[in-house]
């Protein structure tokens, strides 16, 4: 594993690499980002894989761990996405311009094309609390921002106003899920600014400062006339039936968003050719991780007939839609596009296709353990023949450690195992696999891992 990170580090080319079972693949991403210092984006087949692959680099990264998830909806349809989904996209876009992270996100995900980084940042909002501050231009930039107006705010994309105070629940800008804020003013100026729990309404912190990003990527501009104008210029530019043209032209032109509005996003920006993409936010020295390519590539080809179904049905019922190459990339762009950076390929079997030796990591991913327990478990329970191979471990001078849920799990599992003789002690994550205790211990880590591998 150390071996592959020095050749990116010498700038040479990396042949794919086999064998990573289990939660090996968190820890090779963790030491890709750490070994590198650079941004590492790891592309996955599905969206149900970004959480548990997040949860399983948090227990060996120090580096900041984001997820950008597809919106989950099919293309071509009047539905918007849900607010949190919009609010975590989002921030995951506002980090990657700060320090080296792990970025994880899906082979949907990666297709669809997004705002322009100009217009996210140009629509992010710095406040310092002691400072002058328009109230009511903030409320109106925050309306143009996509928030909407409730009586107390309760996720993402929310806000409340009540007199001098405003609360807002911006996306967050930094570690950990985000809180609420409370701007407290004196006239014009911010006198207090605050998290807070929004289920108990009790402060959690001052901040000195804080910027507040979009809640949304349909981001209006303040110049409403000259606006208009670019978005006319924009439909006209798309050879529209004159009839879904206007419509879409009074839709659109009102600055009000709609459910579906999603899929018009390039006429916001300026029309066809305005809209980037994920890799336009990285930096331009990020490492690329393609996991189980194959895989990848199939899941890729199922999007993109989706998207060209509902495009085509769109048409055929006479609704307006856009066509999909301004909107999604394609298989052929994905790949141009992702050529100019380094990559990475992670591959459970070799690809015969492919040029060049593979490299092979030999990792355990436990699956005899668990089949070994399972037959044992009606004569001697389930953790006599854990213990078994625990001390058969510390024999051979190999180090173990169990990632427990919760510390209570923990304390469970150290009375269980002091029965058997084996003594634990706990471990604090993040994990440095440089610098591992010695193995006359079980180390128990409170944080939980989703498969247990071998080293």
């Amino acid at each position: 594993m150390q071996s592959m990170i020095r050749r990116l580090q010498q700038g040479r080319t990396v042949p794919d690499i086999c064998g990573l079972q289990g939660g090996s693949r968190a820890l090779f991403l963790a030491e890709a980002c750490a070994g590198l210092g650079r941004t590492v984006l790891a592309i996955v087949a599905t969206d149900d894989l970004l959480e548990p692959l997040a949860q399983d680099i948090g227990l060996f990264a120090r580096d900041p761990v984001l997820v950008y998830p597809s919106f989950e909806i099919p293309p071509y349809t009047p539905l918007s996405p849900d607010p949190a989904t919009v609010a975590t996209r989002l921030s995951t876009l506002h980090r990657l311009q700060e320090a080296p992270a792990i970025v994880l996100t899906s082979a949907e995900a990666v297709l669809r094309r997004i705002l322009p980084r100009k217009a996210l940042n140009d629509h992010s909002e710095l406040l310092i609390r002691g400072e002058e501050v328009d109230r009511e231009a903030l409320i109106d930039t925050l309306t143009m921002a996509g928030y909407q107006a409730c009586d107390m705010v309760s996720r993402e994309g929310d806000v409340a106003v009540r007199g001098g105070i405003i609360d807002i629940f911006a996306p967050a800008t930094e570690a950990g899920p985000p809180d609420p804020l409370r701007l407290d003013f004196f006239g014009d100026t911010l006198e207090s600014l605050r998290s807070f729990d929004p289920l108990t309404q009790r402060s959690i912190r001052e901040q000195e400062e804080a910027i507040l990003l979009p809640a949304s990527d349909i981001l209006f501009s303040a110049d409403r006339r000259r606006w208009q104008e670019s978005l006319r210029t924009a439909i006209s530019d798309l050879g529209l039936p004159r009839q879904q043209a206007a419509s879409l032209q009074e839709r659109l032109g009102q600055q009000v968003r709609f459910p579906g509005i999603e899929f018009f996003l390039p006429l916001i920006y300026g029309g066809p050719g305005s809209l980037q993409t994920l890799f336009d936010y990285l930096p331009a020295d990020a490492l690329i991780v393609l996991s189980e390519p194959d895989l990848l590539g199939r899941q890729q080809d199922l999007v993109q007939e989706r998207i060209q179904a509902n495009f085509l049905e769109a048409r055929e019922g006479d609704i307006a839609a856009l066509p999909p190459e301004t909107l999604f990339l394609d298989r052929d762009e994905f790949q141009r596009i992702s050529a100019r950076f380094p990559t990475i390929r992670l591959c459970t079997l070799p690809d015969p296709d492919r040029d060049g030796e593979p490299v092979t990591i030999h990792t355990g991913d436990h699956s005899l353990l668990r089949q070994e327990i399972e037959l044992e478990r009606k004569k001697r329970g389930l953790l006599a023949p854990l213990a078994d191979r625990i001390i058969r471990w510390q024999q051979r001078g190999e180090t173990t450690i169990m990632a427990c849920r919760s510390g209570r799990q923990a304390g469970h599992l150290q009375e269980m195992l002091a029965g058997y003789q084996i003594r634990c002690q706990g471990i604090d994550a993040p994990l440095d696999m440089n610098a591992l205790p010695a193995a006359d211990h079980v180390h128990l880590v409170e944080h939980p891992l989703s498969r247990g591998f071998d080293l």
